[in-house]
């Protein structure tokens, strides 16, 4: 599955509200579709996930397309997003009352936490995680 829309946003600037309803769009669409499949048990992390994924995109991409992936083969759920803009992550580091810059660290920690890994390829502008599919999966 994927999904593709553009943002006419600027870089670094909050979230419009427009953008903020395709985040929630894109949760949804995963959600729906983790359902179909049976995998429900990821239904609230992966949620969580696209919501970090997916804003990053918006708010740090900058004018162009976000593009998610969802796709679940061997024993495993993928999910990739990608920009088309030309902001880079930076290491996080937002010390204890800022309100953002957390987004990779917490996929990487949701990941970490159902077994799976997670990271950002530089040279494609996506960003991704992998679960493992619950052991009551076929």
């Amino acid at each position: 599955m994927q999904c593709a829309f553009d943002v006419g946003g600027v870089l670094g600037e909050p979230l419009s509200d427009v953008d903020t309803r395709r985040v929630g769009h894109m949760r949804m669409i995963v959600a729906a579709r983790l359902r179909y499949l049976g995998l429900d048990a990821l239904v609230e992390t992966a949620g969580q996930i696209v919501s970090e994924l997916v804003t990053n995109a918006i708010r740090h991409g900058g004018n162009g397309s976000v593009t998610l992936s969802q796709l679940v083969t061997r024993g495993e759920l993928r999910l990739l997003v990608r920009d088309s803009g030309t902001g880079q992550p930076k290491p996080a580091d937002p010390g204890l009352d800022a309100e953002g810059g957390r987004g990779l660290w917490i996929v990487g920690l949701l990941a970490d936490e159902l077994g799976g890994q997670a990271g950002f390829a530089p040279e494609t502008r996506t960003a991704w995680c992998s679960l493992p599919l619950p052991h009551t999966c076929p």
